[in-house]
């Protein structure tokens, strides 16, 4: 590989000021979210009593709006208006809505405002990496320092909620205070959308229009084999990136309820993934350098296989309680490298195939594989496999029904309705394992280790 593209002269530099906006932005891009995506699933379920398939459609909600808007959103920023004004109008709407969704309790009025919010926001995260993309000189160097803000963002709110808003509460009470969650994202996507007014202007692709933008990107995904491989692993990964998200509040809940922890702490473990990742961030670019896109990509897969595998560890092996906190937490840990190593990996990867008057598209319609089509097939997978291995007390397992005689790793737990339920989680996590493990398969033995030119790739 030519380390031209990936590694320009230190010179070729963005001047501080911009970096420190787009710094900024991306930090709050990403507090909206990390108020509440790590305790989403533990309170519908525990505040509102969802069920667990109900818990997996609330996902499938989140994921939902953005396979209805790709080409829109990508044709808006590539051919009609500055990205910054798109953005402003996102985060402003969904701040109302998210402040809606935070008084409303019933099942589908929830599940429906969650479809619209998504709508707004997700395509947001591909436009702030394409309005990044846009500012910096030195992408491939910048970007993964630009977007760990992002990441710092995410995990913020979870230690002011958590030791602040949600300090000494139990049972009950504990769990509808944390919808305040989606209170404190709604006020931080008003503060985001007036935030975006002022971010350096974006504007659309000037001088002659060649290809309708979706068509030509879409053109692409389906006659190049980089990018349509990539294309059929990133939809099996945002399957198993959701359905983390999924479980693991609930999880992360019952491990901490095994040790008699009453407490709210299962934002801040969560954490531990997105404090790993700032560190990934920082490395990012260099490690790309070195080792290559395919390389580092397939480490990001792993990292997705081997998480699944520890949290399926944690209740089928009789440990202690920290035994338990230290699995899960190491765990938590490689979220940082699921993330960093594959999904940022790629959108920079795509960033260095596409020519400039399509990135808007592609940054999209790319996004809205993993973030739309991967999450919501994420979300309703989840919450499928939940379901099935989710039994009443007095009910016969799935394991058992499949000539499984261990009982270790099933977990009692209480419904908001004073009933009693187990739940499987060594079968949950196995089950996300495996799909990781399909895209493991795919990715290595079909994606090209060679990064194409921009010209290659629009031949």
């Amino acid at each position: 590989m030519s380390t031209q593209t990936l590694n320009p002269p230190l010179s070729d530099a963005t001047s501080r000021p911009v970096r420190w906006r787009l710094c900024l932005m991306m930090f709050l891009q990403y507090f909206i979210q990390g108020s509440y995506l790590p305790i989403a699933s533990v309170y519908v379920q525990d505040a509102l009593g969802f069920t667990s398939t109900q818990v997996g459609y609330f996902s499938m909600a989140l994921a939902l709006g953005p396979i209805l808007t790709p080409f829109l959103f990508g044709q808006l920023v590539d051919r009609l208006f500055a990205t910054e004004r798109v953005l402003a109008f996102c985060h402003l709407a969904g701040g109302v809505l998210l402040l809606i969704l935070f008084t409303q309790s019933n099942v589908w009025l929830v599940i429906g405002l969650g479809a619209l919010y998504s709508v707004l926001y997700v395509p947001t995260m591909m436009l702030t990496n394409a309005l990044a993309f846009h500012h910096l000189k030195n992408s491939d160097r910048e970007f993964p320092l630009v977007r760990l803000w992002g990441t710092i963002g995410f995990v913020a709110p979870a230690w002011w909620i958590e030791m602040v808003w949600l300090s000494g509460l139990e049972g009950q009470e504990l769990n509808q205070a944390r919808g305040l969650a989606f209170m404190l994202a709604g006020a931080a996507s008003v503060v985001m959308g007036f935030y975006c007014l002022t971010l350096p202007h974006t504007p659309p692709q000037s001088g002659k229009a060649r290809d309708f933008a979706p068509g030509a990107v879409l053109r692409s995904f389906l006659t190049q084999r980089n990018l349509f491989v990539l294309l059929v692993v990133t939809l099996l990964i945002g399957v198993a990136h959701q359905f983390f998200f999924v479980w693991n509040s609930p999880f992360l809940k019952d491990i901490l309820r095994s040790g008699n922890w009453a407490g709210a702490a299962e934002q801040r473990l969560s954490s531990i993934g997105q404090i790993c990742e700032v560190a990934v961030m920082a490395g990012l670019g260099l490690a790309i350098v070195r080792l290559g896109f395919k390389t580092v990509m397939t480490f990001g897969i792993v990292a997705y296989t081997v998480r699944c595998l520890i949290f399926a560890a944690v209740f089928a092996l009789d440990l202690p309680f920290a035994g338990k906190l230290i699995l899960a937490g190491l765990g938590q840990a490689l979220h940082g490298f699921c993330f960093g190593c594959f999904l940022a990996a790629a959108f920079m990867y795509i960033d260095n195939v596409i020519s400039k008057d399509l990135r808007g598209s592609m940054q999209t319609l790319y996004g809205t594989c993993v973030l739309g089509i991967g999450f919501l097939l994420g979300g309703y997978v989840g919450g499928w496999v939940g379901e099935i291995f989710t039994t009443l007390a007095d009910a016969t397992p799935l394991r058992e029904t499949l000539g499984v005689s261990s009982t270790a790793g099933l977990i009692e737990f209480a419904t908001k309705d004073g009933g009693t339920q187990v739940r499987d989680w060594t079968g949950i996590w196995l089950s996300s394992a495996a799909i990781a493990a399909a895209a493991f398969v795919i990715f290595t033995a079909a994606f090209p280790a060679r990064v194409p030119s921009v010209e290659e790739s629009r031949s």
